[in-house]
């Protein structure tokens, strides 16, 4: 598994970034190795949101952004805010005893 962290800083109305990002989300929610996403808001600096994803791998994700269809939403989500892309692995995870 691959978790993929990007940070957004947005600089047009935030309700505009969330329906660009849901709909950039929608196209790869589709794509053969996407597992699950969460985008998260800062609450000190609502400007600033983080998307994390996983993904089977580093490929399965590089191929779903090479789809010519993805090419318009990451255009548009740029055309909103900054981005900083990174791909990160796994080493430590816990969870509370009750988590559901």
């Amino acid at each position: 598994m691959m978790v993929f962290i990007n940070r957004f800083e947005v600089h047009a109305p935030t309700a505009e970034f969330e329906l660009l990002f849901r709909n950039t989300s929608e196209f790869l929610r589709h794509q053969p190795g996407f597992r699950r996403f969460r985008l998260v808001r800062s609450i000190e600096h609502p400007n600033r949101y983080v998307n994390i994803a996983e993904w089977d791998s580093a490929e399965a994700l590089r191929q779903a952004t090479a789809q010519p269809e993805f090419r318009a939403h990451a255009d548009a989500l740029r055309a909103v805010a900054t981005t900083s892309p990174d791909m990160h692995e796994p080493v430590y995870e816990v969870t509370a005893p009750d988590a559901r």
